[in-house]
């Protein structure tokens, strides 16, 4: 469709993605109203033999425009329950009543039903097609492409962990904007993007508005910038809480649905651990604490910390009885996966090959890299393949040649490579 409409409410805008709303009284393809076949000549017929009614297809004769509003939007809600935010898009360019019966993502840009919650970018995919980008929804399954022309005119900075866009205007002074790539909402900030190295995120703050946050890796400075933000509002914490921060909202969890206050009694409930107590639960022990991967992840609404340290991994929950965290032996139908750059989780139950119980994790050998899988009851550990599954070329592991693209392989390229963005990879030399 390719038009942008005009700023609403919250600074956003619309953007196009190949599908466009529909006339009065027109109905798409996919829900259009079935074809009559012309009627066949008729056959003599043995009179003994009793003769069935001839069946008019029930919504033959009536207009999907006129289904009742609380009818539409039941349909409505219940796309937006498994965050199938495209499809509830889909619906509202139906008719101008359905439209009329549902509430507009463009019209309140902090409304929390419109957040993509459940949603990755697969950034390989993203990168190599241009303007086109592959999402997965980690809770259903499915497989969405997106065609996204926007990002004509703008450098992509980064995929965030709850499926945001962050993109900077190609024209100095780049001043950055947040793309919601399920509803083409816009959010516009003030500020300029930093070109201090570091990784971006989208948080979800308390008074429900986006806000864009920076970790500067060089400096362990933490900024926040909200839309009407003139500057950023920097932060400079310790080494040690500052790593679990960016764990935690660039590669771990979702902001928005465990809140701030959460993260912070897993922060403090992490460094209350002595390394002698972490040790214990790695057979060999603890040899190096600096090399302990932490990821906070949220499962069936329960805020879990996902430990790996070269081929252990562990699961913990907080015990509130006692206070402590607690290694878990069980996590359900849920499958993780753990890189060094992010950690996902995902219903097993969704993912055709993908084992429920288990963790899967990388592991490199040189500039190669094979994916693992160790099961959470029993601590068994097993690779995938015998072969390496990715190699390293400059800074990106990227599948060998011979290597098939399955979800396994998918998914743990989305742990280990987090690429440039596109603006700093136009200021090098």
């Amino acid at each position: 469709m390719g038009r942008v409409e005009n700023e609403q409410k919250g600074r956003s805008r619309e953007v196009g993605f190949g599908w466009r709303e529909a006339a009065p009284g027109e109905v798409p393809a996919p829900l259009a109203i079935p074809v009559l076949l012309p009627p066949a000549k008729s056959v003599k017929q043995d009179p003994s033999f009793p003769q069935a009614s001839p069946v008019i297809p029930a919504m033959a004769a009536k207009d999907w425009s006129t289904l009742p509003p609380d009818l539409v939007r039941l349909v409505a809600d219940s796309l937006l329950a498994t965050n199938d935010i495209d499809c509830y898009m889909c619906l509202r360019a139906v008719c101008p009543g359905w439209r009329a019966a549902t509430d507009d993502p463009r019209c309140d840009a902090s409304d929390p039903r419109f957040r993509p919650r459940c949603w990755i970018v697969l950034d390989e995919v993203f990168q190599s097609q241009g303007k086109e980008m592959l999402l997965v929804n980690t809770h259903t399954g499915r497989f969405l492409h997106r065609q996204l022309p926007l990002l004509s005119d703008h450098y992509v900075m980064t995929t965030t962990r709850n499926g945001y866009l962050v993109l900077a205007d190609k024209s100095p002074p780049h001043s950055a904007s947040v793309l919601n790539p399920l509803t083409g909402v816009v959010i516009r900030f003030m500020v300029s993007v930093l070109q201090e190295a570091g990784s971006f995120a989208v948080l979800s703050l308390p008074s429900s508005a986006l806000g864009l946050t920076l970790f500067s890796d060089s400096s362990h400075k933490i900024y926040l910038a909200l839309p009407d933000s003139k500057s950023f509002v920097v932060r400079e914490v310790q080494q040690a809480p500052y790593g679990f921060f960016r764990k935690a909202v660039v590669g771990g969890v979702y902001a928005d649905i465990v809140g701030h206050t959460v993260i912070a009694d897993l922060c403090r409930s992490l460094m209350s651990l002595d390394v002698a107590d972490l040790a214990k639960l790695f057979a060999s022990g603890l040899r190096d604490a600096t090399d302990l991967m932490c990821f906070p992840v949220c499962l069936a609404g329960h805020m879990l910390l996902v430990l790996y340290e070269k081929g252990s991994v562990f699961v913990l929950k907080k015990d509130v009885k006692i206070g402590k965290l607690v290694a878990l032996d069980n996590i359900g139908r849920y499958a993780i996966f753990i890189g060094p750059q992010r950690c996902v989780a995902v219903d097993a139950d969704k993912f055709p090959s993908i084992e429920a119980n288990c963790a899967y994790f990388t592991e490199q050998l040189g500039s190669s890299v094979h994916i693992c899988k160790c099961n959470i009851k029993d601590r068994k550990v097993e690779r995938i393949s015998e072969a390496a599954d990715f190699v390293k070329q400059d800074k990106k592991f990227v599948l060998t040649a011979d290597c098939p693209s399955t979800i396994i392989h998918l998914l743990s390229g989305y742990t280990v490579n987090i690429p440039d963005s596109q603006l700093a990879l136009q200021q090098v030399p």
